[in-house]
């Protein structure tokens, strides 16, 4: 999960970004609202953390540029503005919550995971493939129920094939999804993040590399045992 965080207080934008981060949220942090519009029209977020005192463009004027350009980025309002019409405001222009300063950072980090949860459609439920189990909310994958031990990149790229198994994913999709503004991601580090999955979760089960194309994670081609089935269907791998 990827998320922007807009503050201007450079203190609290940080603790904001490290408490998510703990979450398993890859976060940037964006000080004024133009450069936050900027990266957000290069896209590959999931959330947006959003103050409304701003420099260079106010929050509101770039949530209204956002609904504008029909992006529908979850939208969480943090804001000392704590009135009633204020809140309101907020949310008739497209905020889909509004948290008021001062706040805790664990209200925070349950306010983002549910409005993340209910963008992608699958509420904080499990996400299956065969044997395999990832629980959204914990950022753990289980093999039979029993937790497998991976690293949060691995964990990350692991969510990402599962929301789109049955789907070709390319590298690029892989290293927009993991990247941030501070940290980027490298088609080797891709590679290495597929090598060390493949090992961790056993060869049976159906994550398959398609030649210069990507990644394809089969939950058809497996039987309950985890192993190929004879009539299995997809994309060309190796």
């Amino acid at each position: 999960m990827k998320a922007l965080v807009v503050e201007d207080n450079i203190n609290l934008a940080n603790s904001i970004a490290a408490t998510l981060s703990e979450a398993a949220f890859s976060i940037d942090v964006a000080e004024d609202g133009r450069k936050a519009l900027h990266m957000l029209e290069q896209g590959g977020y999931d959330l947006l953390v959003l103050d409304l005192g701003l420099p260079e463009l106010d929050g509101i004027s770039l949530l209204r540029q956002l609904r504008h350009q029909q992006n529908t980025i979850p939208v969480l309002i943090i804001s000392a503005r704590d009135s009633l019409d204020q809140r309101i405001h907020g949310l008739e222009v497209g905020a889909d919550d509004y948290l008021c300063k001062p706040f805790s950072l664990e209200e925070v980090t349950a306010r983002a995971r549910a409005l993340v949860r209910r963008a992608k459609h699958f509420g904080g439920e499990t996400l299956q493939c065969g044997r395999l189990e990832f629980l959204p909310d914990a950022m753990e994958l289980r093999l039979d129920g029993k937790p497998l031990l991976l690293h949060r990149r691995e964990l990350e790229v692991m969510e990402y094939l599962l929301i789109n198994q049955n789907r070709l994913v390319n590298k690029d999709q892989i290293i927009d999804r993991l990247s941030t503004a501070d940290e980027s991601v490298s088609y080797a580090a891709v590679e290495t993040y597929i090598s060390r999955i493949r090992k961790k979760i056993g060869y049976d089960f159906g994550l398959k590399t398609v030649r210069g194309l990507g990644y394809y994670l089969d939950s058809k081609g497996y039987d309950s045992k985890g192993y190929e089935s004879k009539d299995a269907k997809g994309p060309a791998h190796e």
